[in-house]
């Protein structure tokens, strides 16, 4: 799956929680948005604006890709026959980090988990979520 076609599936299916995602269309999608804020944080940073306009601003952009995002994670969860409910096991860990002050190691290690997670191939042929996603 291309760049332009994982981009398309992911937003037409964008509050589609269930079926299967394949690797591409997930890190795609992933692409797509570190390249969208990157280049948008960029702009408002070269504008000048002021701190509260910036996050006010990255709020504002956060909304049309954070439900796809949250959706495409699901499904791509799906493909290695979990939950998409699994997303929600780092929320602990950054909880705990507020109340510990751990700085940024809990960060770092779900960051490492979740990577470890997404990149593992999905199940071949049909599992309890769907059939297989075409790559």
């Amino acid at each position: 799956m291309g760049f332009t076609e994982s981009l398309r599936t992911c937003f037409g299916k964008y509050a589609k929680f269930d079926g299967r995602a394949s690797r591409s269309e997930f890190w795609y999608f992933i692409l797509f948005c570190f390249v969208y804020f990157f280049v948008a944080g960029f702009l408002l940073g070269f504008s000048g604006v002021s701190d509260e306009a910036f996050y006010g601003a990255t709020l504002v952009l956060l909304i049309p890709i954070f439900i796809p995002s949250i959706a495409v994670a699901a499904r791509r969860l799906h493909d290695i026959n979990q939950s998409g409910w699994m997303q929600c096991i780092f929320i602990p860990g950054f909880i705990a980090d507020e109340f510990l002050g751990t700085g940024y190691v809990i960060y770092i290690l779900t960051l490492g988990l979740w990577a470890f997670w997404f990149s593992q191939s999905g199940k071949k042929g049909k599992n309890r979520f769907g059939v297989q996603p075409r790559k």
